[in-house]
C-alpha cells in the first residue's frame, strides 16, 4: 500500500521512528508520513488512519502489539481526552529526551544549524508545578425555565477539539491554582452569570493563594507577588509570568550568568524578570515591552526592588529597535553589551534583522518555541553572530512544550559571513533527532 492509495478508515501495522514537536510520534508506510498520538518511539502498533492532509496522515491507536520501554500508565484520568497535555504516557526521562530532538531537529530542519554538544534539559517536578492557566467554562445545558440556572463545565480544550474536558482536579496544576477551580465550581455552582455560552478566566496562583481575571464576586481577583532570588515580582492573572516557579529562579540565573557591563538591553520585557535581575550586573539597563499593563506592573516591580538603572519604555520593540540602529548610526546610541530578548511563541522574525544591527557584544535568546527559535537563530548566524551555548528548561512537563536558551556572541572583527546552507557549529555532523 503507498500513500497514494492510503486513505482515512484503513488499519495498518507500523512501527514508530520518534517524537515529533507537537508530542505524536511518527511513522512511516510504504512512504507515508503518519503523526500517531498518545505513541511512544520504537513501538510496534496497529493503527488506523483517521485523518489525510495533503504531505501526512493521522492514526490512532488500535493496539499496542510492542511498547515502548518508555510508556507508563498516566497519572491523570483525563489524559487523551484533555488537550493540555500530550506526554503523560511516557516516563520522564523519556520526555526530556524527546524535548532534546525537539530542539535539535528545529535547529537543522529549519536553522540549518547542527549542534554537536548535549543540550541538557534541565528538569521539574513532574506535577504539581503550574501556576498559570486559562480555565474555560461553558454552559451545557439549561436547567429548568431560569435562563441562568444551567449545567457547567469547568477546564481545558478538549485534544483537537472546541468542546470542553470537564475537569476536577488537575494534576499539573499547582494546590493554588487546583483549589481556584474547586472554588469557581463550588462558586457558580448551578448559576451561569455570564453572556453566551462559553466564558474564559485567567487563573494564576502566587506565593500567598491565588486570582482569576475576569472577577467573579467572592472569589479572590487582585494582584499577587512572587518571590524569584532575591526579587520580589507583582502581577495579575492576565499578566504573562512564567508559570513554573521551581525553575524560575534557574531560568534567570541562566541568562544572567557571567553577564555584565555598561548596558543591557532587555526586549519583550514583560513585569521585568530579566531586567531586574540585569540592573545587579549592569550600569544601566532599558527595558521595552509593548503591553501596557506589564509595562505597569514592571515599573512596579523596578520601584518595591529599589531598582534604580532600569529604565521602562512602552513601544513596539520591532519600532523601538529599528529608531535604535538609526540613532546607532548617527552616533546618538552607544552599542550594548547585552541584549535579552524574550519573545511570543510568533518569536522576532519582524525585529530580528534590526536586532543584529544593533551590533550588542552578546545576545541571550529566550524561546517557549523551537521552530521560531531556529528561524531566527538562522538570521542571527548570517548577520555574523555564533552560538556560544544552548540550554533547555522543562517549564511545561507532560507537554511537548520546552523553553530554551542561546548565547551568542559578535564576531566583530569578521563581519557578516555567509556560512553554507548547513553550518557545523563546535564540532562534527550530528544526526537528526525526531521526526
Amino acid at each position: 500500500m503507498s500513500d497514494e492509495t492510503l486513505k482515512v478508515g484503513d488499519t495498518i501495522e507500523v512501527t514508530t521512528e520518534g517524537i515529533a514537536y507537537g508530542g505524536d510520534a511518527v511513522a512511516r508506510h510504504e512512504g507515508a508520513v503518519i503523526f500517531i498520538p498518545y505513541a511512544a518511539a520504537d513501538e510496534r502498533l496497529v493503527i488506523q488512519i483517521t485523518e489525510q492532509k495533503k504531505n501526512f496522515f493521522r492514526g490512532s491507536i488500535i493496539r499496542v502489539l510492542e511498547p515502548s520501554d518508555a510508556r507508563r500508565d498516566p497519572p491523570c484520568e483525563y489524559f487523551g481526552r484533555c488537550g493540555g497535555c500530550q506526554l503523560q504516557h511516557l516516563d520522564y526521562a523519556a520526555q526530556l529526551s524527546a524535548k532534546e530532538g525537539f530542539i535539535r531537529d528545529a535547529l537543522e530542519r529549519i536553522g540549518r544549524i547542527e549542534w554537536q554538544p548535549q543540550i541538557k534539559v534541565q528538569p521539574s517536578p513532574e506535577l504539581g508545578y503550574r501556576t498559570r492557566a486559562r480555565l474555560t467554562l461553558e454552559k451545557v445545558a439549561q436547567v429548568g425555565d431560569a435562563s441562568n440556572q444551567a449545567s457547567i463545565s469547568i477546564g481545558f480544550n478538549e485534544a483537537r477539539s472546541k468542546s470542553i474536558c470537564d475537569v476536577s482536579f488537575c494534576p499539573v496544576l499547582s494546590d493554588g491554582l487546583n483549589k481556584a477551580l474547586s472554588d469557581l465550581r463550588e462558586k457558580l455552582g448551578g448559576t451561569w452569570p455570564f453572556t453566551g455560552r462559553a466564558h474564559e478566566i485567567e487563573a494564576a496562583a502566587g506565593d500567598s493563594g491565588y486570582a482569576i481575571q475576569p472577577p467573579i464576586p467572592g472569589l479572590s481577583s487582585g494582584k499577587l507577588n512572587c518571590n524569584v532570588g532575591d526579587a520580589t515580582y507583582v502581577f495579575e492573572p492576565s499578566i504573562f509570568f512564567q508559570s513554573n516557579r521551581e525553575l524560575l529562579r534557574d531560568l534567570v540565573e541562566a541568562v544572567i550568568a557571567d553577564q555584565k557591563g555598561g548596558l543591557a538591553i532587555d526586549l519583550y520585557s514583560g513585569v521585568g524578570l530579566f531586567s531586574i535581575a540585569l540592573a545587579r550586573r549592569f550600569e544601566r539597563v532599558v527595558a521595552v515591552e509593548s503591553e501596557s499593563s506589564a509595562v505597569k506592573a514592571a515599573i512596579e516591580n523596578i520601584a518595591i526592588n529599589r531598582i534604580e538603572n532600569v529604565r521602562v519604555i512602552k513601544a513596539s520593540v520591532e519600532e523601538w529597535v529599528k529608531n535604535f540602529v538609526r540613532r546607532l548610526k548617527e552616533r546618538t546610541a552607544e552599542a550594548p553589551g547585552l541584549i535579552v530578548l524574550d519573545p511570543p511563541r510568533k518569536g522576532a522574525s519582524a525585529a530580528i534583522k534590526d536586532v543584529a544591527r544593533m551590533k550588542s557584544a552578546k545576545i541571550v535568546y529566550v524561546s517557549c518555541d523551537p521552530t521560531t527559535l531556529a528561524r531566527d537563530l538562522r538570521t542571527l548566524v548570517d548577520c555574523g553572530y555564533v552560538l556560544d551555548d544552548i540550554g533547555a528548561f522543562d517549564l511545561f512537563p507532560q507537554t511537548y512544550h520546552v523553553e530554551t536558551v542561546v548565547k551568542l556572541s559578535r564576531a566583530a572583527e569578521q563581519g557578516s559571513h555567509s556560512p553554507s546552507r548547513r553550518e557545523k557549529v563546535n564540532g562534527t555532523k550530528t544526526g537528526r533527532t525526531g521526526a
